[in-house]
């Protein structure tokens, strides 16, 4: 059976304002006429290349926005801020930010991508974290545990526990301590076992797990000589307002940020992009336990399924109708993340002045489309705001290839900017 589509989705067409030619080239307020695909660009500049984020938003369509749609010195906020994408590129333009997330492992990458530390400090922990390292033995908590070690060959196994070992028994300030659990978490991505470029895991097999051989202390020297590179680059002031934050319940007073920019997820964990999936082998080698990852994750949107009802959105609700009738099993959890996003959005309007700009695909659940453009702009407008802009950009790389019947793919990206 083909998959189901919706047939009240809005046309794309029909989702951009009318705009007349001649004004069009008159206004240089929009991004109108842009290759948003942003080939060739550098999208590794800066302190980006510290630290990769499954399915991040891509940097330079980041300050496009941001330089198109936030006035000099106005304040932005990136309610589901990842590994900081959008907070890199407006501590860099000079404007005050801050960022909500709710994965622990994207709170301290956002927070070593955003703070000024003196090259020198990064070159001597850094050295000092290789030489103890090299000398521990015997700690073997994380090698027994099943779960964590069939991502890892055996040698960068041992490599990277008396490394996570030896960070544990540096004395460091909260700042440094931060950047190298995100140099360490990055030089776990190195040397794992798993495909690069896909959003879920997905162990390497045959000839490519024969000649993966990593050298775990190399990926970390390398790791931290980048950062020596990069991070000394950064603003001393200005430093974005990053916590462990629910977009749901937002800690902030009504009207006080000018902005939102940001990429939500495009589905729930499960059957989406596995953003703690990937998280999890990184967070247990920095101390936190399968517990707490999993208490973490609870908080993700949509995973937690009970008492949810979904919002008005006739989109939407099409969608859900036709789950019901291909997976009934899978309604529940299409309602529950639905459910959550439009309370999410709620905030959203709650904290903002101006505009909300949302850089989103569509998805796929028990063979049925969801126009997650058309579902944002019934939902928000519901809030009393209105779409001013909407663009869409082709991938350069697939990066959500497609995950089956309930994952789906995309290699189309929707930008909408709504005006308050």
């Amino acid at each position: 059976m083909g998959l189901s589509t919706n047939r009240e989705i809005f046309k794309v067409k029909n989702l951009i304002p009318r705009v007349p030619r001649r004004r069009l080239l008159e206004d240089k307020k929009n991004l109108y006429g842009l290759d948003l695909s942003f080939k060739g660009y550098d999208t590794q500049h800066s302190t980006h290349a510290l630290h990769t984020y499954v399915a991040a938003i891509n940097p330079p369509l980041a300050k496009s926005l941001i330089d198109t749609y936030v006035p000099s010195g106005e304040n932005i906020l990136d309610p589901f801020s990842g590994g900081g994408g959008v907070l890199v590129e407006a501590m860099l333009s000079g404007r005050p930010s801050a960022g909500a997330e709710i994965n622990p492992l994207g709170v301290i990458i956002a927070k070593a991508k955003t703070t000024y530390i003196a090259s020198e400090e990064i070159l001597r922990i850094g050295e000092e974290i290789m030489t103890r390292a090299r000398k521990i033995k015997g700690v073997d908590h994380l090698k027994r545990d099943p779960k964590i070690s069939f991502w890892f060959k055996e040698k960068n196994l041992d490599e990277l526990i008396a490394m996570s070992e030896s960070l544990k028994r540096q004395d460091l300030d909260h700042e440094l301590e931060n950047l190298f659990m995100a140099i360490l978490s990055a030089t776990i991505r190195d040397v794992m076992l798993t495909y690069r470029g896909e959003v879920r895991l997905r162990k390497l097999q045959g000839s490519h797990y024969d000649k993966f051989n990593p050298d775990t202390f190399s990926a970390f020297k390398k790791r931290y000589i980048l950062a020596t590179e990069r991070v000394p680059e950064l603003p001393r002031s200005n430093r974005p307002d990053i916590e462990l934050r629910d977009v749901r319940n937002l800690p902030f007073s009504d009207g006080q940020f000018y902005a939102v920019i940001t990429s939500p997820p495009y589905a729930d964990d499960k059957n989406g992009v596995g953003y703690f999936q990937f998280s999890k082998n990184m967070l247990a080698f920095l101390g936190f336990s399968p517990e707490q990852v999993k208490e973490y994750r609870s908080l993700f949107l949509g995973t937690i399924t009970k008492n949810k009802v979904p919002p008005k959105s006739k989109s939407l609700l099409n969608s859900l109708e036709n789950v019901k009738k291909e997976k009934p099993e899978k309604y529940d959890e299409g309602v529950a993340f639905y459910s959550d996003y439009a309370k999410g959005l709620a905030e959203m309007v709650r904290v903002i002045r101006k505009r909300i700009i949302i850089v989103i695909g569509n998805r796929v659940l028990a063979r049925t489309e969801f126009d997650n453009v058309a579902i944002t702009v019934e939902l928000l407008k519901n809030l009393g705001v209105e779409l001013e802009h909407h663009y869409t950009r082709s991938l350069n790389k697939k990066r959500i290839p497609n995950l089956g019947s309930d994952g789906g793919g995309i290699n189309l990206e929707h930008v909408l900017v709504f005006k308050k």
